[in-house]
């Protein structure tokens, strides 16, 4: 018989790692540029050296840190022309995918979306933020895989995964969040009207929100 794991033992395990400091990179605890030290880490949760890594394999596939030669792991950071580049391409792909959606969608899509649109707003107003990271990214990969293009839903998610340090900076903005969840159930709206004009200005702005944030808290004003 399988016991489940203790508290303390999840902790210690390659996922419990991962969690906790997507967690404090998506709160700000980690900020941009700075070092992760694993023997830190390994004396703070006591988990192995293997562990670790292997938690930052996972940080630097979904885009929260990078490996630098002589540094080694760092929270990924981008300068200014890097963000509006990045921007400038979600905007393209995002608003191209929104004009598949010319006919009203089924309900069982537009079930699917208030689902997980509603779990996101549960998880928003309790801050659990790495929910919220999770049933965002969940929100748009369903909707961009239902648009029909597979190949422009892949590039969608690949510079979704590119911006993930970008977008979580906005987290702790209880504005923003509460905007975003108002433009969750907008594009459902959308869709289940079969009207893509609107749910590409939708699009638009929802990807503009976190953007704008991160380059005020990053180059302008500082740490917000």
């Amino acid at each position: 018989m399988r016991v489940a794991k203790s508290l303390s033992e999840q902790a210690k395990s390659w996922d419990g790692v991962y969690r906790d400091l997507q967690r404090q990179i998506i709160a700000g605890q980690l900020r941009p540029r700075e070092r992760l030290v694993e023997d830190e880490i390994i004396e703070r949760t006591g988990a192995t050296r293997h562990a670790v890594r292997r938690a930052f394999d996972e940080l630097e596939r979904v885009g929260l840190v990078v490996r630098q030669p002589n540094k080694g792991v760092q929270v990924r950071d981008y300068s200014i022309t890097e963000v509006e580049e990045l921007y400038e391409i979600r905007e393209c792909l995002e608003t191209r995918a929104a004009t598949h959606f010319d006919r009203p969608a089924g309900p069982e899509l537009v079930a699917q979306l208030t689902d997980i649109a509603t779990r996101h707003r549960e998880a928003s107003r309790s801050q659990r933020y790495a929910e919220v990271f999770s049933l965002n990214n969940d929100f748009h990969e369903v909707l961009y895989r239902a648009a029909g293009n597979q190949q422009l839903a892949d590039a969608i998610l690949h510079y979704t995964f590119a911006t993930h340090p970008i977008r979580t900076r906005a987290f702790p903005s209880e504005e923003l969040r509460e905007i975003a969840i108002g433009q969750h159930f907008d594009m459902i709206d959308s869709i289940a009207r079969g009207a893509p004009g609107e749910l590409a200005e939708i699009i638009r702005l929802h990807i503009q929100g976190p953007k704008e944030f991160y380059l005020k808290a990053t180059y302008i004003q500082g740490a917000l």
